[in-house]
């Protein structure tokens, strides 16, 4: 069993070092400043890192074919600007009220917020349709191209707010996006769905990989990963719904629904990226570009719908970016791509291209938002952070080129 579990962990060292450090910064976090573990600061980490976490998703498929966005954090503030804009101005309630006087007000409030959301997702599309045009069709460097979308969409903030703060203060439909809490029932039924996936996964990977004839792993490892990790959306699940709190106000009681959010989102782009042509054809294309094209996949077609896919989960972001803040402000989405771009090398994709996996990207984020909640908590300036956080960066890719040597 020793033997089994070393080998396991020499086949996915990544992973578990990527654990290992994220339970490290809470420990050491946890000890410095004892409200890291605080209800509070769990609910609103995860909410907090949520909006990364998203872009993170997309941005995996984007480097992994060898490129790069450096236009999502002011693509998703641009997004949360216009939502923020449309709302304050009353753009969609007033047509609305006009069109339907006898509509309830409540009504009125709900079917803006879902136009809103629609309009913001079409917005995030289109973003994407431009960028995914220049880099695929036109054959500008991802790079390039991105470079000059972010001073685009930075010039767009700056045009829709004209230098000031555009709030949502009548809309708690549209805030409740990233700011609202699911009944704790919710959260228990969370648990036994991710608990029922992650062991389902379980046996139908063993039985693909038994009939193709490949090793498997001894049966009780698997099920303790599965139950470790089901065990931990329980505790999280337990810490939101304050359980050890009997005095909480029920107001504060619940998983974000932000949360919920990016974990279906997480779901779905993790079986894109490993059960369908499109994810296949992205790693083979950031594995060998070359090899690709001869194999005949439309390279310039694939490339485009990864930019499409990366402007609609910046729009989506850009929604609830907007719900988080309640206000649509003239730095929204600033350094986002730091952090996005972070996550997803911290998570194992590599800069060199043809690996990556949603679920690291998301790990990645976590540890990212952990470690700048962790140091803004300890009172640490904000010009040490990005210290802190670019160093990371660095040492995150020389060791992803350095794991790649030594397999070569």
């Amino acid at each position: 069993m020793l033997s089994s579990l070393v080998t396991l962990f020499q086949k996915n060292i990544r992973s578990y070092i990527l654990i290992l450090a994220l339970l490290a910064i809470w420990i050491g976090f946890g000890l410095a400043t004892p409200a890291y573990y605080s209800a509070d600061h769990i609910q609103d980490i995860l909410t907090q890192m949520a909006i990364i976490a998203i872009m993170s998703c997309g941005m995996v498929f984007v480097i992994v074919t060898g490129g790069i966005d450096l236009s999502v954090g002011y693509g998703a503030g641009f997004v949360s600007v216009v939502a923020a804009a449309l709302l304050y101005f009353n753009v969609i309630s007033k047509p609305l009220e006009a069109l339907f006087p006898n509509m309830p007000p409540g009504t009125v409030e709900v079917v803006t917020a879902v136009i809103t959301v629609v309009l913001c997702i079409l917005l995030g599309v289109l973003m994407g349709v431009f960028q995914g045009t220049i880099i695929a069709f036109l054959g500008v460097p991802p790079f390039i191209a991105t470079l000059g979308g972010m001073f685009i969409f930075k010039s767009g903030i700056l045009l829709v707010t004209k230098g000031k703060s555009l709030f949502i203060s009548s809309n708690d439909t549209y805030k409740f996006i990233a700011q609202g809490l699911l009944p704790p029932v919710v959260g228990y039924v969370m648990v036994v769905l991710v608990g029922a996936v992650l062991f389902t996964l379980i046996f139908t990977n063993r039985a693909r990989k038994q009939k193709y004839g490949i090793e498997l792993q001894p049966l009780a490892l698997d099920l303790a990963k599965a139950g470790f990790f089901t065990l931990l959306v329980l505790g999280y699940v337990l810490v939101v719904n304050r359980v050890f709190d009997p005095t909480a106000d029920p107001a504060v009681r619940g998983v974000p629904f932000l949360v919920v959010l990016l974990a279906i989102i997480g779901v779905l782009m993790s079986y894109i990226s490993t059960n369908t042509r499109f994810g296949r054809y992205t790693y083979a294309i950031g594995g060998n570009r070359e090899a690709a094209r001869l194999s005949g996949i439309n390279i310039k077609k694939y490339i485009f719908g990864i930019f499409v896919t990366m402007g609609a989960l910046m729009g989506v972001s850009g929604i609830a970016l907007a719900a988080y803040v309640g206000a649509g402000t003239t730095g929204a989405g600033g350094g986002y791509e730091l952090d996005v771009i972070a996550s997803c090398i911290l998570g194992g994709t590599s800069t060199l291209g043809g690996e990556g996996t949603i679920f690291g990207a998301i790990i990645g984020a976590l540890i990212i938002q952990s470690l700048g909640n962790g140091l803004q908590m300890m009172n640490v300036n904000s010009n040490v952070q990005y210290l802190i956080k670019g160093l990371v960066l660095i040492l995150a890719v020389w060791a992803d080129i350095s794991m790649k040597k030594k397999r070569a």
